[in-house]
């Protein structure tokens, strides 16, 4: 199923919750998964990804890019600089584990990042 950017705007909501803390993962799983109709794997792994990326951390998962471009410009609009360049520092990682998996290399999420780098 291809996960809409309704859906993205939806999940986003709820993953901020679950940021927050006013939800738990499997309850922002559940309320995506409701609301939005994205299948409750995605929903996880979109916590997850969003997660990740307020740590700065790599994630193994990915999204279409306009969801990642949507998710990026929010992080930036709802927390600040200091969150976007970590969530830009995560998804460098996560392009750069792609590309070590040898399945070929995410070059449009790269030229997302590099042109949000220098916004």
């Amino acid at each position: 199923m291809k996960i809409t950017m309704d859906m993205t705007k939806g999940a986003y909501e709820v993953a901020k919750k679950v940021y927050a803390g006013s939800l738990s993962r499997t309850q922002g799983k559940d309320q995506i998964n409701k609301t939005t109709g994205m299948n409750a794997g995605s929903a996880s792994d979109f916590i997850t990804i969003f997660l990740a990326m307020m740590e700065g951390k790599v994630y193994k998962r990915a999204f279409n890019n306009e969801s990642n471009l949507y998710v990026l410009n929010n992080i930036r609009k709802d927390y600040g600089d200091g969150a976007f360049k970590k969530a830009l520092d995560a998804a460098q990682q996560h392009v750069d584990y792609y590309s070590g998996l040898g399945k070929g290399n995410l070059t449009g999420y790269q030229t997302i990042i590099n042109e949000l780098r220098k916004s």
